[in-house]
């Protein structure tokens, strides 16, 4: 039950709002040409839209359609029902068995910290190097 790259986009802009591909990659630690390669096919089957962002120097963005918006619901639900899964199977794991969850769960990890949809507490707690997840952009909601 992972989520695509498409599904992690639509997520991504339910969020935080027009981004750039630059944004969305970094967020998403893929490279640009994977995330814009997938934003052609989202913007095809019109979930995505450009738009120019920034009041100076105005770059190319993404926003989610209302098409785009329903699908990012769902989305959202789906990943949310992925957060629930991995707090409640680290909670009841043994010690020996923490790594094994954690690399199931390795590519949803720092959008789901980035959402706060998991508490760093707990993977702080479970023993996780939080520096093994490289570097967490942290916004507010802008």
């Amino acid at each position: 039950m992972d989520l695509t790259l498409g599904e992690e986009i639509l997520i991504l802009l339910r969020e935080r709002g027009p981004l750039t591909v630059e944004e969305i990659a970094s967020y998403l630690r893929r490279s640009v040409d994977e995330v814009r390669e997938e934003l052609k096919y989202l913007e095809l089957d019109k979930l995505v839209t450009r738009v120019k962002k920034g009041l100076i120097f105005k770059k190319e963005a993404y926003d989610l359609t209302p098409t785009g918006l329903d699908e990012a619901e769902k989305a959202f639900e789906k990943l949310r029902a992925r957060a629930d899964e991995f707090i409640r199977r680290l909670k009841s794991t043994n010690p020996d068995e923490v790594e094994e969850i954690l690399n199931q769960y390795a590519s949803l990890i720092p959008l789901l910290l980035l959402l706060d949809l998991i508490p760093l507490e707990l993977l702080m707690l479970m023993g996780l190097d939080v520096l093994l997840l490289g570097p967490i952009v942290m916004h507010g909601n802008q």
